[in-house]
């Protein structure tokens, strides 16, 4: 096993006596259950879920080092976003893009001309996911209203307009 793979970093932690599944487990301080020891980034598991990017990685070590020197800083979780540059053709794709169970809402908008493609989770109205392809316009933003779960019910079906306003919401 190679000394910069996860699973070599998740076996010591075990010899150590951290506990450990997938990544080092931790609660929503970033402790592992030895109280000196933390984990942040690709080695962390936080809730079931081993993330694997960098936002998390910044998030989780913002939150380590804060608990580290006495603050109180709780851990919430990153919302997955990912945009890509595939073909030629932007991809964006922020938190639960494919929901199962019920109660989901999905809402598309595919415009074959222009080569783009919208489509809105949303749940009791408050939006969980999006994927947009074929243009950035808008991405950044609907990655924020999703980390901040932002009720869009009252305007969903205007957030796939090409020229939408962001700023009223």
């Amino acid at each position: 096993m190679e000394r910069t793979s996860v699973a070599w970093y998740v076996a010591l932690a075990k010899e150590a006596g951290i506990e450990a599944d997938r990544g080092v487990l931790v609660d929503d301080h970033l402790r592992t259950n030895h109280p000196a020891v933390y984990a942040a980034g690709d080695i962390a598991q936080h809730q079931g879920r081993v993330y694997g990017i960098i936002p998390a990685s910044f998030d989780q070590a913002r939150a380590a080092a804060f608990n580290m020197l006495g603050m109180d800083k709780k851990y919430e979780g990153t919302v997955p976003s990912n945009t890509l540059k595939v073909v030629g053709v932007f991809v964006t794709s922020v938190g639960l893009v494919n929901p199962e169970g019920p109660g989901y809402e999905m809402i598309v908008k595919e415009d074959a001309a222009a080569g783009t493609y919208k489509k809105l989770v949303l749940k009791d109205g408050v939006l969980e996911g999006a994927i947009w392809m074929g243009t950035k316009r808008g991405a950044a933003e609907i990655g924020r209203l999703t980390a901040s779960r932002k009720n869009v019910a009252a305007r969903k079906a205007e957030i796939l307009e090409d020229g939408f306003d962001f700023a009223g919401l």
